[in-house]
């Protein structure tokens, strides 16, 4: 779906004069379905606008709820089979001297494709790749180059996912995930500058005080890290996926511990009844 209408995937297309393709100038969203509903579309688009108006680009909200709903009509066994959902606004042709206001407009894009099977477990690996120093959170910019470079030396290291530090060389987040661990029945947060604010890590901080499971934010040192009783990632897309092995200077196996069993279970509950 290109700007409400549908487009077959071999013929859809944007402006290359488009600066999200130029210069990475734009936004995204990705979450999905679960028993054909898509799981938490208000607290995404909560998230886009909030990072639009950070980056001051025009963003229609009910045309894009509009465009999903029409999407995930058109798509495939979209009542049956769960699916992948990527939102992504562009800031649409203009120059690099153009000033953000002066260009455009851009496009809206909305994209439904099967999820397929997910892994039961994952594995990370810590990357030197850290987050640059900055105030503030995190954004899902279209200029995502670097979280991929930061999962695919993840993945030549044999893990399926990666931990980048911050600035100072704590643990800050995945390459596509937020991060947790558990270390003596609590469980540990991270809130790093530039860090982004995941959609599903609030849906676990939320379980968490409803089952009175402390939960700490704060900087977690990578000792600290390496040393938890459980580490279990979070995404939109796999929501929570506990961790059996972490890949530093040597090799680090974890159980599926308990805690992370209680809040999967209870995230995985909360789906099902949508």
């Amino acid at each position: 779906m290109i700007d409400g209408v549908l487009v077959e995937q071999e013929r859809a297309t944007i402006s290359v004069l488009d600066r999200g393709l130029l210069y990475g100038d734009g936004l995204f969203e990705v979450l999905r379905t679960w028993n054909g509903r898509a799981v938490d579309l208000d607290a995404h688009l909560d998230r886009l606008e909030d990072s639009a108006r950070w980056l001051r680009l025009p963003v229609d909200r009910a045309a894009i709820v509009d465009a999903v709903a029409i999407a995930l009509d058109a798509a495939t066994n979209a009542a049956t089979d769960d699916h992948r959902i990527r939102i992504m606004v562009t800031r649409g042709p203009g120059g690099v001297a153009v000033p953000m206001a002066s260009a455009g407009p851009g496009s809206t894009i909305v994209i439904v494709e099967p999820i397929g099977a997910l892994p039961e477990t994952t594995s990370l690996a810590i990357v030197d790749w850290p987050l640059p120093r900055r105030t503030g959170r995190g954004h899902k910019m279209l200029a995502y180059l670097d979280h991929v470079i930061a999962r695919e030396m993840a993945r030549e290291r044999g893990a399926g996912d990666a931990v980048r530090l911050d600035a100072d060389g704590k643990i800050a987040e995945g390459g596509t995930s937020n991060v947790f661990c558990v270390r003596g029945g609590e469980v540990l947060a991270t809130d790093g500058g530039g860090v982004l604010p995941g959609v599903t890590a609030a849906r676990v901080a939320a379980i968490c005080r409803r089952t009175d499971i402390p939960v700490v934010v704060g900087p977690i040192a990578v000792q600290a890290f390496l040393g938890a009783d459980e580490v279990f990632v979070t995404s939109a897309v796999r929501g929570v996926v506990p961790v059996t092995r972490i890949i530093s200077d040597g090799e680090h196996t974890l159980p599926v511990g308990e805690v992370t069993r209680r809040i999967r279970a209870a995230y995985v509950g909360e789906m099902t009844a949508l």
